[in-house]
């Protein structure tokens, strides 16, 4: 959860889409997600509402269930009513499914949201796994890489096989690489794509 979050918010930013918020009560600060549940594939969305606009930055940080932090987030405030949203959505590789805490600091208030991600076995899989395929695609890396990267998907849990043992061997057979080329171009979708890897992998046909 730590690296995805740092990337998530630090490298590519936050995007200020809106204005949207609950009412104050008693607090200086207040922050709620979109909605209580994410599933795999969705973005975090989140609406921050302060008393005052200072010019300093909020500090803001999200919290695992095990207590395991992302670390300080700066997010600029510049109005009273912000909403944000992250640039890419939650991936299995890093975020377990299960309750998560949004903390945030602002001019000496705090304050705090949950929100929940659960599996509800839509395959979301990172883009940087699509580099590998073009390149496999491409003939510039190798079967055996490929290979390694798919029993990563599937060690993960973003590719559900039971009972999965990486074998010694690498097979691909290389018709495969249609299917490859359609999902690194957006044209076959990542739900698609996963379950042909799953059924491969099941038929014996793939190996990795």
């Amino acid at each position: 959860m730590t690296r995805f979050a740092a990337i998530l918010f630090l490298a590519t930013g936050l995007f200020i889409i809106g204005s949207l918020g609950d009412s104050f009560g008693a607090s200086q600060i207040s922050i709620s997600t979109s909605k209580p549940v994410y599933t795999y594939g969705e973005s975090l969305s989140f609406s921050i509402k302060v008393a005052n606009v200072t010019g300093d930055n909020a500090i803001l940080q999200i919290v695992d269930q095990a207590n395991q932090s992302s670390g300080p987030i700066p997010t600029v405030i510049t109005k009273q009513v912000s909403n944000f949203t992250a640039p890419f959505p939650f991936y299995r590789t890093t975020y377990e499914p299960g309750t998560y805490y949004l903390e945030i600091q602002y001019d000496g208030a705090n304050a705090v949201t949950s929100f929940q991600i659960v599996d509800n076995g839509t395959i979301a899989i990172p883009p940087e796994f699509k580099i590998v395929a073009r390149s496999w695609v491409n003939n510039q890396t190798t079967t055996k890489l490929f290979g390694e990267h798919i029993a990563d998907l599937v060690n993960s849990g973003v590719i559900t096989i039971d009972n999965f043992q990486e074998q010694n061997m690498t097979v691909i057979p290389s018709w495969f690489k249609n299917d490859a080329s359609w999902w690194s171009s957006s044209s076959v979708s990542d739900t698609d794509f996963g379950h042909a890897i799953e059924y491969l992998i099941k038929s014996g046909i793939m190996k990795v």
